[in-house]
C-alpha cells in the first residue's frame, strides 16, 4: 500500500507547484511560529503521539496544508490514529475526516499505513491535500522530511495539548512529561 502512495505522491511536488497560492502569493511563516521538524524520527513520534497538529508547507509555493492526528486504542489491539483535515477558520472545529494510520502486524516488525477514507473522507484520495498527508506519511516511515517541504507544529504537545514553553519540547513537540511516556 505504501509503494502505491510513494508511486502516486512522487509527483506531489510537481502537483502543489501547479496549485494555486491563496491570493497568488506565498503564505510565510509567521516569525513567532514553532520552528520546522528537521528530523524524520521525531516528527513521526509528535504525529503519532495521540493529539497531534500538523500544517505541512510547500518551500516551492507556499501551499499549505493543516492536519489533526488523533489516537485511538482498543483494548486489545493496535491503535489507530484517525487523520483529519482542517476546511474552516476554526483551529479547534473545523477539522474533518480523511483516512487512518494503522499498524499493520508483520511476523517480526509494526508497520504503519496510511489509508485514504474512502467515500467517508472529506476530500478524494486525488486532491492535493490527500496526496500532500500520503506523500509526507510515506516520507516519514522511509526516514526523510523532503528540503521542498516546511512540517510545523502549533506549539502545543503532540500527546496532552499543553503549551510548550520549555525549548527543547519547543522543538520536539512533545512536553518533558509527555516525552518519556511516548
Amino acid at each position: 500500500m505504501i509503494a502505491r502512495q510513494l508511486s502516486i505522491a512522487d509527483a506531489l511536488v510537481e502537483v502543489l507547484a501547479a496549485s494555486p497560492r491563496p491570493m497568488g502569493v506565498p503564505i510565510p511563516s509567521p516569525p513567532d511560529a514553532p520552528p520546522a521538524f528537521t528530523a524524520a524520527d521525531a516528527c513521526l513520534r509528535f504525529l503519532l503521539a495521540g493529539n497531534a497538529r500538523v500544517t505541512l508547507v510547500s518551500r516551492k509555493t507556499g501551499t499549505r496544508f493543516t492536519y489533526r492526528v488523533a489516537a485511538v486504542r482498543e483494548k486489545r489491539g493496535p491503535v489507530t490514529h484517525f487523520v483529519s483535515l482542517l476546511i474552516g477558520p476554526s483551529n479547534d472545529s473545523d477539522y474533518r475526516y480523511l483516512g487512518t494510520v494503522r499498524e499493520v502486524l508483520g511476523r517480526d516488525v509494526v508497520s504503519k499505513v496510511f489509508s485514504h477514507g474512502g467515500a467517508k473522507a472529506v476530500a478524494k484520495a486525488t486532491t492535493p491535500s490527500a496526496l500532500a498527508f500520503a506523500w509526507f506519511f510515506g516520507k516519514l516511515l522511509l526516514g526523510q522530511i523532503p528540503d521542498e517541504l516546511e512540517v510545523h507544529h502549533e506549539g502545543h504537545c503532540g500527546r496532552c495539548g499543553r503549551a510548550l514553553t520549555v525549548p527543547e519540547s519547543v522543538l520536539s513537540g512533545l512536553g518533558p512529561e509527555c516525552a518519556g511516556r511516548s
